[in-house]
C-alpha cells in the first residue's frame, strides 16, 4: 500500500556527521523550506549540529553564502592548530568566525526543539544538548576525536557526538512528525581501493568509516525515518568546505528526488 505522508507538513529533522558533506544538508533544509514543511524539531550530531543550530536560530542560508565563498586557502587559515598532545586542533577561530554569522543563543530560547548530540568518552554514553549555550553544544559535538580538542566538563570529557551515534533518529521525540534523516555515510559511487593497498592509516580510516556505517544501519533498523537521504562518502572529503555550493546543489537535489519516490508501507 501507498501511503501518502506527505500530507503531513511538521518535520523532525535528524542531521547526521560527516565533515563538509554536511553542507548538503543545507540544501535538503532548502528543499522542504520551498516544499512548505514546517521544520519543527532538529537533532543534530557533529557537522548536523552546527547546520542545524544555524537553521534554528534563522542563520543558515547566511552560513550557506559565507561557505560559498571560501577558498582552500582560506579553509586552511581558519584551523587553529594546538600544541595538545590531544588535538590537532583547538576550533575556536572557526566558531569565533561564526558568531559573526549567526550569534549564541540559549537552546531553550530557540524557536523549535534543538537538540546537539556529543559523546562523553570518560563513560562511553551520549550526551544531549537541549539547554544552554547553542556555541557549547555545537563546540562538544563537532569535537572529532584526535582533530580537535575534547570538552572537559563536570567530570565529562566531551568529543564528537558521531563516535557513538552518526545519526541520532533515535532521540526525536514528536513520533507524529514525517521524520526526515539525513545520512552523510550513503553507499560509495565510485569503486573502492582494496584495502590491501592503502597504507596503514588509511586502513585506520576505512576501519573507523566501516564501524560508522554499521552504527547507522543498526539505529535505521530500529527507528526508520520516513524519508531517509542519503548522501555518498563519496561525494566529498571531511575538509572540502571550499565545495559548499556544489554540495548544496547535491543535497537540494537527492531530497527532491527522495521526496518524488512513494512511500511504501
Amino acid at each position: 500500500m501507498v501511503k501518502d505522508k506527505k500530507s503531513k507538513k511538521k518535520v523532525s529533522l535528524v542531521l547526521g556527521s560527516g565533515g563538509a558533506r554536511g553542507l548538503t544538508q543545507i540544501g535538503v533544509i532548502r528543499y522542504l523550506e520551498e516544499e512548505g514543511y514546517e521544520v519543527d524539531e532538529i537533532i543534530g550530531c557533529s557537522i548536523g549540529s552546527l547546520i542545524g543550530g544555524a537553521f534554528a536560530c534563522g542563520g543558515v542560508y547566511r552560513l550557506a553564502d559565507w561557505m560559498q565563498q571560501l577558498t582552500k586557502t582560506q579553509v586552511f587559515r581558519l584551523m587553529d592548530f594546538s600544541n595538545s598532545r590531544q588535538g590537532l586542533l583547538r576550533g575556536t577561530r572557526v566558531l569565533n568566525t561564526l558568531q559573526d554569522i549567526f550569534s549564541d543563543i540559549d537552546i531553550e530560547d530557540l524557536p523549535q526543539r534543538y537538540v546537539a548530540v556529543a559523546t562523553d568518552l570518560a563513560h562511553e554514553r551520549e550526551v544531549l544538548f537541549e539547554k544552554g549555550s547553542l556555541y557549547d553544544a555545537i563546540r562538544a559535538s563537532i569535537a572529532i576525536p584526535g582533530v580537535f580538542l575534547g570538552v572537559a566538563r563536570d567530570n565529562t570529557f566531551l568529543v564528537d557526538g558521531g563516535v557513538l551515534n552518526p545519526l541520532p533518529v533515535n532521540h526525536v521525540s514528536n513520533k507524529e512528525n514525517l521524520i526526515v534523516a539525513v545520512n552523510l555515510e550513503g553507499a560509495y559511487t565510485e569503486p573502492r581501493i582494496i584495502p590491501s593497498k592503502l597504507n596503514a592509516m588509511e586502513i585506520l580510516q576505512e576501519s573507523y568509516f566501516a564501524m560508522r556505517r554499521r552504527l547507522i544501519s543498526l539505529t535505521i533498523d530500529r527507528n526508520q525515518p520516513d524519508y531517509l537521504i542519503d548522501i555518498s562518502h563519496d561525494a566529498a572529503g571531511i575538509w572540502d568546505f571550499h565545495r559548499a555550493h556544489e554540495l548544496i546543489e547535491i543535497g537540494y537535489k537527492e531530497a527532491k528526488r527522495v521526496f518524488a519516490q512513494p512511500q511504501i508501507v
